[in-house]
């Protein structure tokens, strides 16, 4: 059997565990709740953005207009490792308070090592193991729901894992064995997190169209990437 949100594919035994129980699922965010959320975004990645276009305009501008001493390449480099450290702690702990698909972008930058800079890819590769996993309860109630119609796990597996083989921020994947004495995973989707997913892409498009052409990599064609 399998859904649209819920696979599974043949992997090594787990130990037993399943227990039906009825659970209410997380509701998916309000249009308030959205809008909150995309005003906290920008209330806390804008302040970074602009300290890297007010350091940008200070190198090339203030030796100029204000007379102050032309910096080596080696102090510019300086500078922006430092401010790269201040802005790579500030947009981690962001995506890490927030989660959603801030956190899957994150994991993605992490890797990007061609386009960020190595403070950004170092602070934010810690997300990669840092996701919390959903409650068993309702990791049941979901495979109850997406596979058996509300049936007790107990009608198609006969051990479950509450354990986790891992978790991300849009699904979960469970070690467990059929009926039959087939062992599977089971990857079952966070329950009504498609419009905060929605959400966050949307922010994240908006806010880096709107500085492709300050920022030194076209983040915008990347974003769009991801979804």
């Amino acid at each position: 059997p399998s859904s649209r949100k819920t696979r599974l594919a043949a992997v090594d035994p787990p130990p037993f565990e399943s227990t039906p129980v009825v659970v209410d699922f997380p509701p998916p965010l309000t249009p308030i709740q959205r809008a909150t959320r995309a005003v906290e975004f920008y209330r806390r990645t804008l302040p970074v953005l602009a300290a890297y276009k007010a350091k940008q305009l200070q190198l090339e501008y203030a030796p100029r207009l204000l007379g102050t001493p032309q910096l080596s390449p080696e102090q510019q480099a300086q500078q922006w490792q430092a401010l790269d450290e201040w802005g790579s702690t500030q947009i981690a702990q962001t995506i890490q308070e927030m989660k959603g698909f801030y956190v899957k972008t994150g994991q993605v930058i992490s890797t990007r090592v061609d386009l960020f800079p190595e403070a950004y890819t170092s602070k934010l590769q810690q997300l990669q193991d840092g996701i919390e996993p959903m409650p068993f309860e309702l990791v049941k109630a979901v495979v109850q729901q997406e596979l058996l119609d509300g049936a007790p796990l107990s009608e198609l597996f006969l051990n479950f894992d509450p354990t986790p083989l891992g978790s991300a921020s849009i699904a979960q994947v469970h070690k467990a064995t059929l009926l039959d004495g087939r062992v599977v995973a089971v990857k079952l989707q966070r329950p009504n997190v498609e419009p905060k997913l929605r959400g966050d892409i949307a922010n994240l498009k908006r806010i880096s169209k709107a500085l492709r052409k300050s920022l030194p990599v076209d983040y915008y064609a990347v974003f769009c990437e991801l979804g």
